[in-house]
């Protein structure tokens, strides 16, 4: 056997080997990098997918803000166009805010302030709070107290809520929409 044949055989091998290696290697390498840009890429997409999400969301809460309002304006505008066709018209009328909290008085007095409150053809009260009491606990708020030597205790009274009044005429169907009767 010849070796030298055998010898160029081997190294044209080995040549053919290392050039395999060589470029699989690169190869390899080339891959690797791909794969790291793109797991990069990935995870940015998902960053942006994310952030995109959540404008999405923000965007969904703003809208349905936003057809909120459109309700409130619609019915504000329904609720003025009933009025109005009831012979209420709201620039007509003022407002003023009660707010007396557990403030003491004699009864006459709390008679008077709560007619004063009670709905007429000139005026509407909405109440937020009311409490009447007595202060005494031997008497009664529906009774009068018993004749005695002593004067009757103060009534203790919160009352918060706005009065509406009439600055305006009133008209004959505002009256009979107020008081109850049909106009």
């Amino acid at each position: 056997m010849n070796a030298s044949p055998l010898l160029a055989r081997l190294r044209q091998s080995r040549r053919t080997s290392l050039t395999v290696f060589a470029i699989t290697l690169a190869a390899l390498v080339v891959t690797a990098a791909w794969f790291i840009s793109a797991r990069a890429s990935l995870a940015e997409a998902y960053a942006r997918l994310g952030d995109r999400n959540q404008a999405l969301a923000e965007a969904q809460v703003r809208e349905q803000e936003a057809q909120l309002r459109v309700e409130y304006a619609r019915s504000a505008r329904d609720l003025l166009t009933a009025a109005q066709a009831h012979g209420l018209q709201p620039d007509a009328w003022g407002e003023r805010l009660i707010n007396l909290r557990q403030s003491q008085m004699g009864r006459e007095d709390a008679a008077s302030l709560l007619g004063a409150v009670t709905r007429s053809s000139e005026r509407m009260f909405g109440a937020e709070a009311f409490e009447l009491s007595v202060t005494h606990p031997e008497e009664g708020l529906f009774d009068a107290p018993p004749p005695s030597d002593r004067a009757p205790a103060p009534l203790s009274l919160t009352l918060r809520g706005a009065i509406l009044f009439r600055t305006a005429t009133a008209t004959a169907g505002d009256a009979a929409l107020l008081t109850g009767a049909a106009p």
